[in-house]
């Protein structure tokens, strides 16, 4: 007999930027080697963490303080906040640009599956992780694609899984790493 899929519910969707005004208005031009990355698709990395509190908890005490950290980490990794976009003019020539009120997708969901399971060093099946990771907003109608989304999703009384999904386009591995070292620290 099979269980149930699990559920993950959405508590909040909330879009996090630089402090206002602390970032000037910005444009990294790709070159040959960087557009190999731009149809490309996210790096996807999830990290297990016990949390033995409650989503009312976690919303409470410790959201508001990812987010304020979140937002003082924008301010060093502001492209991470932009949009890949086509330079204005250019019909072939892409770009990285940052321009104020660009943020990143930080959504915090409760799953009711197994965070033991999930969360344990054996195999497991892709399909059960695959909720646990942010989904990269779809480009917008002017083709401006975002390229970093998080997701915090909470197993109650259990643990969390924190993911994030970036673009390889905007950072390496080695970046990214970098960026989320800064935001935990």
């Amino acid at each position: 007999m099979t269980s149930p899929p699990s559920e993950l519910r959405v508590l909040e969707a909330a879009r996090v930027g630089p402090p206002p005004g602390s970032v000037p208005e910005s444009s990294l031009p790709f070159t040959f080697f960087d557009i190999a990355w731009l149809y490309g698709r996210p790096v996807q990395r999830v990290f297990f963490y016990r949390f033995p509190h409650s989503a009312s908890h976690f919303m409470e005490s410790v959201f508001p303080t990812l987010k304020s950290a979140l937002s003082l980490t924008l301010r060093d990794f502001y492209p991470l906040a932009g949009k890949v976009r086509l330079a204005p003019g250019s019909q072939s020539q892409y770009e990285l640009h940052y321009a104020e009120g660009d943020c990143v997708p930080f959504v915090v969901a409760e799953h009711d599956g197994d965070f033991d399971d999930l969360s344990g060093y054996h195999p497991r099946q892709y399909t059960g992780v695959r909720p646990l990771a942010p989904q990269i907003p779809e480009p917008t109608d002017d083709d401006q694609r975002p390229v970093m989304a998080l997701q915090v999703t909470l197993f109650p009384n259990r643990g969390l899984a924190l993911a994030v999904a970036v673009h390889h386009l905007s950072c390496d591995g080695s970046s990214s790493t970098r960026f989320l070292s800064s935001w935990a620290r």
